[in-house]
């Protein structure tokens, strides 16, 4: 079994292996890709298969057919492209089935033959199966000869009109999609009743076509990927005006900052920092993060913006940057408010052995030693003018007591949080579930309308985070939705467009689409970009093959593709002490290919998330908050895991969503799959690949989910 399709579903588009245009510049392979290409362009709505170089093997384990480019088009049937990319002059005569050469790699060729050769072997091996017999006879069946390189008119001024003309698509056919697709149809022939969705599942199943199967296909790029890095970087970090008045604008009292990852939350907070340390050097700020690989990160954003925006060196003195916790080696938040209160801090391990004494396994250490503080902390000194916390989704509430109780008047705590991303929770608190109620059933603390929202989604080009959305919420998975939103505003406030649809009526298909904010997103955008190529996918039957598979690709990403090992970064959806000597094999395989890595958090400080000359190995936790120009997201059929409860359903759907938006331009997703079908994550971002540029799925209420994103109206502020 594969990828899931509906027959009736007209607007279903077509599954392409591999997943991204073939590279025209690559030995051998320049004709093939200038059809692959053509036929993309051409046929890319319809509901079928293409393929290039599919090999059709005998019950022996033998090739007997590799055709170039194989369509499996649910209405027009088998079609057989045999790709020559000779030029008139290489052919010197053409004798029958025979064609003589000349200054070609062979002396002869027999290039009808050849297509019509592989069409044979195709239905030999269907006619072969019992079940597949009396269907292949129903299906249409058609070759062509492709010639890129020879224009129709010269062809006929020098061979005239022959009798296999009729199966020949030269230079003129392929440059046109439209021209192509009416050369196609027209030539459609009916061989019996159509056959049904489940008969084509037989036949594709009989080819043993599931799409991801790698073999050992490499990853090709119709462009330059180096020149896609600059162009992005030249517009990746401007901000939008609204994004300039929120990090130049510091109210008086508190605000909640929230949006999806890569909308430019940390860029604003560290840009607001830098504003009223240059603005305040007197003030005491501290900026506050939960994952300790952003340290170095937050402090250089910083410092950038005090030289390049205000001319001065940032006084860490006066403007802390810490880690929530903390540890001996450096100052935390938690730690330091804990030495001022006269209270010894506790550490992550004495947090973990004392709830074990108390046999509670449910409480999370963070939480316990921030309620601990609370409660034993005779008075919490008020340290800090500012404090701006990033990451706010992973704090509890007792944090956020603890630091409001530490601002001195007007209470200027700026916190951001990212939609979607609370991997170590499952819910995000309100403003009365952070702060608490007055007798009144006020919440204690108001935003008074200073409730912010940053929609628009800068980082990760918008096929990854659309997919990233679809598996995070469920909204794919032939059930009920697990997870989200179900008003129109709140889609909006999630950058997304309700194209059709309406939410009050569940069971009504909503079609949702996403306005283009990535600089590769934009049509002006140069070099262009097949959007599918920005996201491709992977299976494979054991771990080592998977490891192996994603070293050859990062070996040919630094060696062919110039890529930097600083601009790559492997993640996964796991904890990472389980999948520690996953790891420790991936590194110790990039290392015989005379690869460096860094497992981050493990082989230098706990701090340090890149190292030159190294490419990144980050379990998710250490991931959250980075980002790189390419990531690989292993292990994602732990996405989908069967058998797990609710609650670990939403956090692996959470981590998935997390390791998929690291990216600020490719992402490149492998796992492990059964041969006889495809794990569920893969089906899911499979058919959110196809939808794109839409996102479609049944209406869904609140009481059908296990976990809603909307937001209160006290947390909103009004």
């Amino acid at each position: 079994m594969y990828i899931g399709f509906k027959l009736e579903n007209e607007g279903s588009p077509m599954h392409f292996q591999p997943d991204g245009a073939l590279d025209d510049s690559l030995p051998g392979v320049a004709a093939e890709a200038v059809v692959w290409n053509a036929l993309r362009q051409a046929l890319g709505s319809d509901p079928g298969y293409l393929l290039h170089q599919f090999s059709i093997y005998n019950h022996q384990g033998h090739v007997t057919a590799k055709p170039d480019i194989l369509l499996i088009h649910f209405e027009l049937g088998f079609w057989v492209f045999e790709c020559k990319g000779c030029n008139l002059y290489n052919i010197e005569a053409i004798d029958g089935s025979q064609w003589r050469m000349r200054e070609w790699h062979r002396e002869t060729e027999t290039p009808l033959g050849q297509a019509d050769n592989q069409m044979f072997q195709i239905k030999n091996w269907l006619q072969q199966n019992p079940e597949t017999r009396p269907l292949q006879a129903r299906v249409a069946w058609q070759y062509r000869l492709a010639l890129p390189r020879i224009r129709r008119q010269e062809w006929q001024e020098r061979f005239g009109d022959p009798p296999f003309l009729g199966a020949l698509l030269f230079a003129d056919d392929l440059e046109h999609p439209e021209q192509l697709r009416q050369t196609l149809y027209a030539a459609k022939k009916a061989n019996g009743a159509p056959l049904n969705a489940t008969e084509w599942e037989v036949i594709l199943k009989t080819l043993g076509i599931k799409l991801g199967d790698p073999g050992d296909d490499p990853i090709s790029y119709s462009y330059d990927p180096q020149a896609v890095i600059r162009r992005v970087q030249e517009q990746i970090f401007k901000l939008d005006e609204d994004q300039r008045k929120i990090a130049t604008q510091y109210p008086e009292g508190p605000q909640r900052l929230r949006g999806l990852a890569g909308t430019g939350k940390t860029v604003v907070l560290t840009r607001r920092a830098a504003k009223i340390h240059a603005d305040h050097p007197d003030w005491d700020i501290a900026v506050v993060f939960y994952t300790r690989s952003l340290y170095h990160q937050i402090r250089e954003q910083i410092s950038k913006v005090c030289q390049s925006k205000f001319d001065l060196e940032p006084d860490w003195k006066k403007i802390q940057v810490m880690h929530a916790w903390g540890s001996q080696n450096q100052t935390g938040f938690y730690r330091l408010l804990a030495n001022e209160c006269g209270l010894t801090p506790k550490s992550l391990e004495r947090a973990k052995a004392e709830l074990r004494d108390k046999n509670d396994y449910t409480t999370e250490p963070f939480d316990y030693v921030c309620e601990k503080l609370e409660k034993e902390a005779k008075e919490i000194p008020q340290l800090f003018d500012v404090i701006l916390i990033d990451e706010g989704q992973d704090l509890p509430p007792a944090f956020y007591r603890l630091a409001y109780r530490a601002l001195r008047d007007p209470k200027r705590l700026y916190w951001a949080y990212d939609e979607a991303q609370g991997i170590g929770s499952l819910t995000v608190p309100g403003i009365a579930e952070l702060f608490g109620r007055d007798e009144t059933g006020k919440p204690k603390v108001q935003l008074g309308g200073r409730a912010t929202v940053l929609p628009h989604c800068y980082r990760t080009p918008k096929i990854i985070l659309m997919a990233a959305h679809a598996i995070n919420m469920g909204l794919l998975r032939g059930d009920q939705p697990l997870q989200g939103v179900t008003q129109k505003g709140q889609w909006e406030n999630l950058g997304y467009e309700v194209v059709e649809g309406d939410f009050r009526k569940p069971g009504s298909t909503i079609t949702l689409t996403r306005k283009a904010c990535h600089p590769i997103d934009q049509e002006d955008f140069e070099p262009k970009v097949d959007p599918q190529s920005l996201l491709i996918w992977r299976t494979f039957p054991s771990e080592e093959e998977e490891q192996n598979w994603i070293a050859q690709q990062i070996e040919r990403d630094l060696k062919q593709w110039s890529f930097q090992p600083e601009d790559l970064l492997v993640t996964g959806v796991d904890s990472f002490k389980k999948s520690r000597p996953y790891w420790e094999s991936l590194k110790a395989k990039l290392k015989q290919r005379g690869i460096r890595a860094l497992i981050a958090g493990e082989d230098a400080g706990q701090d340090i998330f890149r190292l030159p000359g190294h490419v990144t190995l980050a379990g998710i936790f250490r991931a959250k908050g980075n980002e790189a120009w390419k990531v690989y997201v292993c292990q994602f059929q732990n996405a989908t895991e069967p058998g797990l409860s609710v609650e670990e359903q939403l956090r692996r759907r959470n981590q998935a969503f997390v390791a998929l938006t690291r990216t600020k331009i490719w992402c490149v997703v492998t796992g492990i799959s059964p041969q006889d079908h495809l794990a569920p994550a893969f089906q899911e971002l499979q058919q959110a690949k196809e939808q794109y540029p839409y996102l479609r799925f049944p209406a869904f209420n609140k009481g059908s989910l296990r976990r809603i994103h909307e937001i209160d109206p006290d947390s909103e502020g009004v």
